[in-house]
This record gives C-alpha cells, structure tokens and sequence, in this order.
C-alpha cells in the first residue's frame, strides 16, 4: 500500500507541475498543439514546443520543453520561452541557441525584439561563419542588425575548446560590415598572456575596410633592419587607396602610394608610385654608379573595352635607375598586365611602357601605339630609340571590284621615331597586297602580290642626312597549303571526339634587290632584304570536343586544343643570302624551326617546348622549355630553361609541396647554366592549423651576395604580422 501510495504521490505532483502551462480560464487561454503559428510585427513566427498555451488576457505565448520558435531566417531553441505579441519580443532561458542563416549565438538567457532586433544576453557566445569568428561575453547588447556590445569578452578564431590564440578584453563593439573595437585588450597564446593592446581593430568581413594594416618586420644583410607598414582607404565601391611607408636601416624611408579605382564592368586600373632619398647610393657609390640619392618609381596601368569595339590600354613603368628593380624587386608586383609580370631585371635590357588604343570595324581596325623603351643597362638612355606613336590603319581582305576570284587588303603606318640623341624622324608606310586563291581539291593555290611604298622625314645629328627619302619594293609569291583532318570516337575525360589534323604549307617569295643605302635605320622595315626563298611548314593539331551538359544544351558542345605542333625552313636559291632567317651570308639553308605546346583543359598541365636547330654546325641555336603543373590539392611545380648560343643559358624552376593538410614547403632558384653560376635560391614551408599560419622562408642572392629572412605569422580573420 505505501508503494501504491507513493506513485500516487509521484503522479500528482507531476500534474501539479503542469497545470500553470496547461489549465486557465477557458476564456483567457487556448490551449495550444505542439506547434503554432502567431503573428509579430506583420510576420507569421512559427512556435514548436513541448507544451506550449496563449494567454489572451496578456497576448503572451508560453513555451517549455524542446522549444523552437522561427521566423524567416532565423531560429530560435531553448529550453523556456515567452513570445509577446504587443511588444514583438521574446524571452528564452535555458540552452539558448538562435541561429540567422550560418551566424549563432548560445547563451543561458536571452531578450530579443523581432522588429529592431534588440536584445540582451548573458553569458553568450556568438559565430560569425564569414571569417570564423567566436566571441564570448558575460553581458552582450544586441543593438540592431549584426551589431553587439560584450563585456568581458574573448575573441578567437579557433575551433577548439582551447584556442590556440585568443584576444580577451573589457569591452569590445562589432558591428557587420564594419570593424570589431576592443578595449584593454590581452592578446593570449594557449591562455598565456603575451601583448597588452589598450584598443584595437578587426574587421569582422571580407569587404574592403579603411584602417592600418598589420605592420612588418625583417632582416637582409645589405638592407639591415626593415618594417613595413600600411594605411588602407577604401574611398568608396569602386576605388581605394594604400599608403605604405617602409624603413631600410640602410637606406632610410620609402614612401610608396597604391590608388586603384573600377570605372565599370569594362574599365579598371591603378596608378602606383614610390620614392626614397637612398643613403646607400652616398655610402656604397661604387654599387650605383648610375643612380642618384633621390630615386623613385612610376606606374599607371589600365585596361578598358567600349561597346563599339573600341579597346583602350596603358601600361606605363618608369624607374629613376639602372638598379631601382634589382633593390625593389615588388615595384610593380600585383599589376594586371601580364607583360610585367615576367620582367626581370637580371635578363631584360629595357623596361617597357605602352600606350594604346584601337578600334574594329567589319572589314577594317585602327591601331594606335605609344611606346617608351628604357634601358636597365645603359648609363645614359638619351640614345634610345621610342616610338611615339604609331599608327596602324588595316583594310581586311576584300574582294577587288567586286569579283569573287581576286582579293585584295591593305596595311598603312605611320611611326614618329623619337630619341633625345641620335637620328629621329618620320616614316609613312603603304602596304597593299593582291591574292588570287584557286582551290583543286583539297590543295588550295595562293598567288600574291605585294608593292610597297616607304617614305621617311628624318633629323640626324650632323644634318647631313636631314631632308625626305624614299623606298618602292615589289614582292611576288605563291603559297600552296591544304587540310588533312579525321574526327575519332572516344571517351576520353568529357571528350567524345578528338580532332586531329595536318595542315602543310609551301610557300615561295621573291623580293628584289633595292638600293636602301640612304635610308635611316630605326627597326626591321628599313632593311628589306633580296629574297628568293621557299619555306616549307607543317602544323599539327588535336582538338577535343565536349558535350554541354543538361536537356537545354544538347546539341552544343565545347572546344579545347589539347595539342600543337609546328616545325618549318627556309632555303634561299640566292648565292649571297640575307635577312632574319640566315644568320650567315653564305647559308642558304635557315635555322629549323619547331614548337610544342600542350595544355590541359583543366590548366593543371602546360608544357611548351622551341627549338632553332643550324643545320650548318649540326646544333642549335635556340632551345626554350617551359613546364607547369597543378593539381587541386595544391602541388605546383614549374620549370623553364632557355639557351641562346652565345648569350645565354639560365634554369629556373618553382615548386610548393602540401605534405599534410597543415603543412607546405615551397621553393625556387634561378641558375645560369652558361656561366655555372647560382643567381639566386629561395626555400621555406608554411605551417597552417586551422585558425593561424606560419610561414618562414629564406631567399639568398648571389650576385650581390644578400641574405634574406622572412617570418610571417598570419592569425585567421586578423591578418598576418611579419615580412620579408
């Protein structure tokens, strides 16, 4: 009996529990389902809960047990809940999880408005998935959309329980698409206090944000000390501005300034400067004989398409020295033209500047060039030839006088010669060409004929050779070429078709010889040589097709050249051969000329390979590889050699390595084979658990010896603090 008597007991009490949730005045409550619907602030907020009753009297919904409570986005769980309709807020207790979209918050009490989005938490920690950011706090004020104020605070990036770095502080604001500020902040490495930060700021997005970056540090033997700092404006959506002063022990300040700016979807660019009163130059005079104190740089770089088929592009590099790349290496790095990218200033002779413009047409285009060459191994570039401008009108080819069976285009320039020393002028050029192609078969037969016209205005030195001369050439040829192709069946990587094809091409060209004693000499168009010259050449290619996937794209397919292969000669019947094909008067035979590309679809693969083979000393004359690959999970390796006879032999290779998922090595050198001598090596690994990185390297150059040691701590969703 008293074991009856005491489940009895058991059961009543347990409905006594209930009653204030689940019995009212009939009137006053309803007495909800599992699950609801109410309406606040004009939103329909869907309520589940195990026991859940409204209160009509106080427009309250009560919720217990397993309560989730959503609108739009947003999801709230917790173990207690009280929902207010007059007031469009809600209080929860317990295990309080409220996610919108990937962000939440767990706390042990919340107080929320739906309609400003309000609130108060304690004991809260809040995730931002953008940058991965955790944030704990004693007492947070939720003051509207993606804006917090925590007290007591911690900050981290890391997912585990103990952070491998954390930021604790009395108070920090955040604020979505802004900046998070700390106040009396501690910056922690496994709980271990390592720096006081009275304030700070992070920023708690990806979009560009004004404010300082991280600071710099290293070392170099010939620079001493160097930090590196920066200031970041972004101005507006379109346009930005980094400042970035950096100290040299050695040398003293460079003063460096980065605006770029995006007109629209088809205009974009950047102008870029720097300088520095270089103490070097005084100390170590003998290392710059070609470089005063003040040296700077220059660059201005943009790109720009119009509807009308008009292309307008700047590519401006300008630097006060011979040396100015070789001591700052990163002068232009980040520019889009890729013509810059591959400069270096161990091998090229002359830094490059383009200004151009043109324009298209149906049948014709307009082409106008600036171009300023300046020289990295002259003391004195007052000689150096420029071009500025050019101007280039093509007519395409066209019938002539309406007939089908004989065409004609037509090429004119004129080139403004220019260069402070030296002979200069003008040049006119009119170039028109007849062809009469005639088909038999799959062979098709090209006769042609070209006159040219060159007229020239020139200023010399001594103004002897001032006035107006000019020059008339007829060539006359033939080109005989055709197509083989056959489409294979296959199912190959997407692919199921190749193409492959050869495509062999004879063409004979006869030019006579022309007085051209008197005529200047500014680039290869003032030398027309005699020529009576055949030239054989064959290209080889193979073509995947790619079906389009999905119903809508059936029947359409893409395209990609996976291989290409060309060699070819010339032979000149002339006993006394001449022009860029013979290297020597008494060969008749030229330089074999061959090349092979291969690329991935993908571009994991690319592989080019040329070769010019002297038939004459049985070796070659020139011998290029390139070769790269990838793959996604991030190995990448690069090698290129490049032999000139008599001018150069240089390797070099590039390469990063991912042994594990948190560790890569990576390295490069540059070495000439010519000369056995290393010019320069570079080696390091970057270390990269999941919320910091470090990454160590070591760059050594030989000629001038410098020793280089770099160390870059990168904290996720900070930044990174240290540089070379």
């Amino acid at each position: 009996m008293r074991k009856l008597a005491t489940i009895l007991f058991s059961v009543l009490f347990s409905v006594l529990l209930l009653v204030p949730f689940a019995v009212v005045d009939a009137p006053a409550a309803v007495i909800g389902l599992p699950g609801t619907e109410a309406s606040v602030g004009g939103k329909t907020v869907d309520i589940e809960a195990r026991y859940l009753y409204y209160d009509k009297k106080t427009a309250l919904y009560h919720a217990q047990g397993d309560v989730v409570i959503r609108q739009g986005t947003m999801e709230l769980k917790a173990d207690k809940a009280v929902l207010n309709q007059a007031r469009n807020e809600f209080e929860a207790w317990g295990d309080v999880l409220l996610r919108d979209k990937s962000d939440y918050l767990a706390c042990r009490y919340l107080k929320f408005n739906f309609v400003d989005q309000i609130g108060s938490i304690r004991d809260g920690r809040i995730f931002i998935r953008e940058k991965n950011y955790y944030i704990t706090g004693e007492k947070i004020q939720k003051l509207g959309p993606g804006e917090y104020d925590v007290e007591n605070a911690s900050l981290t990036t890391c997912d585990a329980e103990r952070a491998a770095w954390l930021i604790r502080c009395k108070k920090v604001h955040i604020k979505e698409g802004g900046y998070g500020v700390v106040d009396d902040a501690v910056f922690a490495i496994k709980d271990v206090p390592v720096i006081y930060l009275p304030k700070g700021v992070f920023p708690v997005n990806t979009r560009r944000q004004t404010g300082f970056l991280l600071p710099g540090i290293g070392y170099s033997d010939n620079e001493g000390l160097i930090t590196k700092n920066a200031f970041f404006w972004a101005i507006n959506r379109s346009s930005d501005l980094t400042l970035y002063p950096q100290t040299y022990a050695k040398r003293g300040i460079r003063f460096g300034a980065k605006y770029r700016y995006v007109l629209n979807e088809q205009a974009k660019g950047d102008i870029m400067g720097s300088f520095i009163s270089d103490k070097m130059v005084d100390d170590h005079p003998e290392d710059y004989p070609d470089a005063d104190k003040s040296r700077w740089s220059f660059g201005f770089h943009h790109f720009q398409t119009l509807k009308d088929t008009t292309t307008l592009k700047a590519d401006v590099n300008l630097v006060s020295d011979n040396e100015y790349l070789e001591d700052f290496p990163d002068t232009f790095s980040g520019a889009f033209i890729d013509e810059l990218d591959n400069a270096d200033a161990k091998t090229d002779s002359y830094l490059r500047s383009l200004v151009s413009g043109s324009k298209s047409w149906e049948r014709s285009n307009l082409t106008v060039d600036a171009r300023y060459y300046q020289s990295l191994v002259k003391k004195n570039d007052n000689e150096t030839l420029e071009l500025l401008p050019e101007v280039t009108y093509s007519l395409l080819n066209r019938p002539l006088a309406g007939q089908d069976w004989l065409f004609w285009h037509m090429e004119t320039a004129y080139a403004d010669f220019w260069r402070q020393e030296g002979e200069k002028g003008h040049r006119f050029d009119l170039h028109p060409t007849l062809t009469l192609p005639v088909k038999f078969g799959p062979l098709e037969v090209i006769p042609f004929l070209e006159l040219r016209e060159t007229a020239y205005i020139t200023d010399s030195p001594d103004k002897k050779a001032d006035g107006s001369s000019s020059r008339e050439t007829l060539t006359a040829g033939i080109e005989l070429k055709s197509v083989a192709e056959r489409a294979y069946l296959c199912d190959w990587w997407g692919m199921d078709r190749v193409l492959h094809t050869l495509e062999p091409t004879v063409t004979y060209r006869y030019v006579p010889d022309v007085d051209q004693d008197d005529l200047p000499s500014f680039d290869w168009l003032d030398y027309l040589p005699e020529e009576s010259n055949i030239t054989y050449a064959l290209v080889s290619r193979l073509v995947g097709r790619y079906p389009r996937g999905g119903r809508e794209h059936q029947g359409e397919y893409d395209y990609h050249e996976w291989l290409k292969f060309q060699i070819g000669q010339s032979y000149s019947f002339i006993d006394v051969a001449d022009g860029w094909r013979f290297l020597r008067d008494d060969h008749h035979a030229s330089d074999i000329f061959s090349q092979l590309e291969l690329n991935s679809r993908n571009g994991g693969f690319y592989m080019k390979l040329e070769n010019r083979y002297d038939p004459y000393i049985n070796g070659n004359n020139l011998m290029t590889a390139f070769l790269s690959a990838r793959d996604q999970r991030g190995d990448f390796l690069s090698l290129e050699y490049r032999y000139e006879r008599d001018l150069a032999e240089v390797f070099t290779s590039s390469g990063r390595l991912p042994l594990w998922s948190w560790l890569d090595i990576y390295g490069s050198l540059r070495y000439s084979v010519a000369d056995s001598d290393l010019w320069e090596t570079m080696y390091g690994f970057n270390y990269h658990p999941q919320c910091w990185a470090i990454d160590f390297s070591v760059d050594k150059e030989y000629n001038p010896d410098d020793l280089t040691f770099r160390v870059l701590l990168s904290l996720n969703g900070l930044g990174s603090v240290g540089n070379e």
